[in-house]
């Protein structure tokens, strides 16, 4: 599927998104911004330094609303650049706002974390076609997100995302 062009918008306290994550401020990453970016949604992006780190948390699913509110954002998009397979990053996904504890495959979200790692120069230009999120193993359900970023050299020109992942569960709703 075909996302819009990035927009980043405001960067964030990381303090206060630390505590709404219930974690140590320095889980956070020193040199990559918490920042809203959206490529149809807004999301807040925060860096965290290790798988572990990631895993651990357990936010306040009462104080992520709040913030959801007062930046006009969907949910929090929390990600490391230590992986599981050898791909991009490893992510989680909270939503709460929109009753979603935690989400296992959020395709908007990270087509709008592959433009932050491009705009912070974490990507390699060469592999810019072939770009793999993990998301949805904290919550054993495993799902990869697929990526693709076509740039000028310095502007992002398309961003497309697909993917896989597994069926958790299936129900009929009568209507």
């Amino acid at each position: 599927m075909d996302q819009n062009k990035p927009q980043f918008l405001e960067t964030l306290d990381k303090k206060e998104i630390a505590e709404s994550l219930n974690i140590p401020i320095d889980y956070i990453i020193d040199n990559l911004p918490v920042q809203i970016v959206s490529t149809g949604l807004k999301d807040i992006f925060v860096p965290i330094k290790s798988l572990n780190n990631l895993f651990s948390i357990n936010p306040d699913l009462n104080k992520m609303p709040e913030i959801n509110k007062k930046t006009e954002s969907i949910g929090f998009h929390v990600f490391t650049l230590e992986t599981k397979f050898n791909s991009t990053a490893h992510c989680r996904n909270f939503a709460p706002l929109f009753g979603i504890p935690e989400e296992s495959a959020t395709g908007t979200s990270n087509g709008a974390l592959a433009c932050y790692l491009f705009k912070y120069g974490i990507l390699d230009n060469k592999k810019l076609d072939s770009l793999v999120f993990e998301q949805g193993y904290s919550m054993k359900k495993p799902s990869e997100i697929f990526d693709k970023l076509e740039t000028d050299g310095k502007n992002i020109m398309r961003v497309k995302v697909g993917g896989k992942a597994i069926i958790a569960d299936e129900f009929e709703i009568e209507i």
